[in-house]
């Protein structure tokens, strides 16, 4: 997050027992700041599905030509409906 490109990209490890882990993430993903913007994930990279998965989840970096990041001090990524239930991750942003 320190250099953001025309992305911002978060490496996703999943495991468990219970569900087929193929689905679309970026279908399932946002990206929400303190300062009110959240976008949509733009892309999944992950191979295959079964019960494990690790890939890499992309957002635009931009909204409205605007740097999601300005002015930001926190940044949360969820990740929704997944055997019904949403995981929740959030970065301090003020602590660099």
């Amino acid at each position: 997050l320190d250099k953001p490109g025309d992305t911002l990209n978060f490496d996703v490890s999943m495991n468990t027992h219970s569900v087929d882990l193929g689905m679309d993430l970026s279908t399932l993903a946002t990206l929400t700041t303190d300062t009110g913007l959240s976008i949509q994930a733009a892309k999944w990279e992950a191979p295959g599905g079964g019960h494990h998965a690790d890939g890499t989840l992309s957002f635009p970096a931009l909204k409205d030509g605007k740097s999601i990041l300005d002015g930001a001090k926190q940044l949360t990524l969820t990740i929704s409906k997944i055997d019904n239930a949403t995981g929740t991750f959030t970065w301090d942003l003020s602590a660099k």
